[in-house]
């Protein structure tokens, strides 16, 4: 697989220059956080330099305390980092 596209990362290669689990990964990917860029010819999720960047901005977004709604909605331009706490002391 890495002879098909050796500036690609699965998963596993993302978990491990990132310190998060597969899990955690796969689970961001289904919900759209931090989507792959490709798949393999065997179906493997890929990813890439960016990627690598977005799992730290959505890591950094979680440990503020924003869900993960809501950071789907912060990376796709939807709302931004103040709106959502704006309106979480709105809330409180």
């Amino acid at each position: 697989m890495d002879d098909e596209r050796p500036d690609m990362l699965t998963i596993g290669r993302l978990a491990h220059r990132t310190g998060l689990s597969v899990r955690t990964l796969r689970f961001w990917s289904d919900e759209g956080a931090v989507p792959p860029v490709a798949r393999s010819a065997g179906g493997y999720r890929l990813y890439d330099a960016e990627s690598v960047a977005r799992v730290e901005l959505v890591r950094t977004l979680r440990e503020l305390g924003l869900g993960l709604d809501d950071v789907c909605r912060v990376l796709s331009g939807r709302t931004t980092v103040a709106e959502v706490a704006d309106a979480h002391v709105a809330a409180l």
